[in-house]
């Protein structure tokens, strides 16, 4: 990758630390504020007052780094933010659904809206590049993978074309073929596919690199187009690694844990959600999704992920999760429905802990690496009691083919279905890469630099004040 490495030796490699939460990345770049004060962890977030999961967007705090900017008279251009909500701005340009649309990430928008039109007629119809959880298709990956391989290029034209029309401050952009072809893509012949066949094996062997030098070309594209004396800040949030991921394991886990006595399944599929996956061919899914409107399906997705609690008795519940296992605790006072005196809150957080410590894969390795608390990694802040209560992170073992998992005390739970059908997941490994034209690159002192930094950062090379964020710009 020529031209990300032209970058590093140029600019300053800085280690960010990594998220506490996955899913938090996005919002806290959007708002510049750590999770436990904007109080979003997912695309799907739990609401306490509701007593239900809302989409992250819909709880998103108006005063977003784009909102900030166009305030202050700063023009921005930002395509393909992922999950960002649709948000009317005086002096910028925001493009979502550029590179590809989908219903999860990029929602097909663009303020002012005609600017989307305009793109669409410069680059062609933007494709769809779904992601469905459940067993994949080859056909449906080599589909996936001419999408993400055009992605790119896409991205790179969109730059040109409107810096070429516009003068802008700010140039946001989210390269987001690379993650998506990291979950995809990482290691496919591992995923058990159906239809396979030798050429379409071979193609899709080399299709993580194929994306990531396509991606790096676009990079040099969008370099050449920006003005000598721009500050350029690139970063990834987050690493890939192989899949781990247990979580359609933990709701049957905690149903025996918070019920010893009572009659359990042998199945993981104690949820909705599960189940549905399960019972449902991929393709079948993927097909009633796509004749819904985007935002029903996402509402329905979200209304399977806690349908048939019976909240008046049940003390804990696991949250929709695609990485670490969430628990939240039912706590009478938050949850508009809750049971749980505040008073049994630690020992029931202890209670929980305990039990799922006891499970390991059915093979006999260790299927939980640490179980942690958000007020023990996090500052305090006024949305800290809407994350989840426990965080389970997943041990290192790969759990693409993973059968299940028991307990000498509960017993086996097998997993129904295939898990998420992903090859790869989410690590640590945050990085940047700091190329200060305009500026310099100033060390943060005493802590590792944090993802609020890097929204600190754009706002202070724009000028625009910040001192009510928590950040520190690593420009000056």
């Amino acid at each position: 990758m020529p031209h990300l490495a032209a970058l590093q030796r140029a600019g300053q490699n800085v280690q960010l630390a990594p998220p506490f939460l996955d899913g938090s990345v996005y919002s806290t770049l959007y708002t510049g504020r750590h999770p436990s004060e904007h109080g979003i962890y997912s695309l799907f977030t739990w609401s306490p007052s509701e007593q239900r999961l809302r989409l992250s967007y819909d709880l998103m705090p108006a005063d977003t780094l784009f909102q900030r900017l166009d305030r202050a008279g700063k023009r921005v251009l930002a395509i393909d933010p992922p999950e960002h909500p649709l948000q009317n701005l005086t002096n910028s340009i925001v493009v979502s659904g550029c590179q590809f649309q989908s219903r999860v990430h990029l929602a097909k928008w663009s303020r002012p809206s005609n600017v989307g039109k305009e793109l669409s007629e410069h680059l062609g119809q933007t494709p769809r590049g779904e992601e469905t959880f459940g067993q994949p298709s080859q056909h449906h990956l080599l589909y996936l993978r001419d999408i993400l391989m055009q992605a790119p290029g896409r991205l790179a034209g969109a730059v040109e074309r409107l810096l070429a029309e516009k003068t802008v401050d700010v140039l946001w952009v989210h390269m987001v073929a690379v993650h998506l072809a990291g979950h995809q893509f990482l290691n496919p012949a591992a995923v058990n596919l159906i239809g396979q066949s030798s050429a379409g094996s071979a193609l899709l062997k080399n299709s993580l690199v194929d994306v990531y030098q396509a991606a790096d070309a676009a990079l040099g594209r969008i370099v050449k187009a920006l003005p000598a004396d721009a500050n350029i800040f690139v970063f990834w949030p987050k690493g890939m690694g192989q899949e781990t991921c247990r979580a359609d394991l933990l709701p049957e886990m905690l149903k025996r844990i918070l019920n010893p006595g009572a009659p359990v399944q042998k199945s993981s599929g104690s949820d909705a959600l599960t189940k549905l996956r399960a019972m449902v061919p991929t393709s079948l899914r993927t097909a009633i999704a796509d004749m819904l409107p985007d935002s029903l399906s996402l509402e329905l997705t979200a209304r399977l992920g806690t349908i048939g609690k019976d909240w008046p008795t049940l003390r804990a519940f696991s949250l929709p999760s695609d990485g670490p296992g969430l628990v939240r605790l039912n706590v009478r006072g938050r949850e508009r429905n809750g049971i749980v005196a505040k008073s049994e809150v630690n020992e029931l957080c202890n209670e929980i802990s305990a039990g799922l410590r006891t499970y390991c894969d059915i093979d006999g390795n260790a299927c939980i690496a640490g179980i942690e608390r958000p007020g023990e990694h996090l500052p305090p802040g006024r949305a800290l009691d809407h994350l989840p209560d426990l965080i389970i992170r997943w041990s290192n073992e790969q759990a693409i083919h993973l059968r299940g998992v028991t307990s000498p005390v509960y017993g086996t739970v097998l997993r129904e279905g295939v898990g998420s059908g992903r090859s790869g997941n989410h690590v640590h490994g945050s990085r940047a890469i700091i190329v200060p034209r305009s500026g310099t690159y100033r060390p943060i002192k005493g802590r590792q630099p944090h993802l609020v930094d890097v929204t600190a950062t754009v706002l202070a090379a724009a000028g625009v004040l910040h001192s009510d964020l928590p950040g520190q710009s690593l420009i000056v």
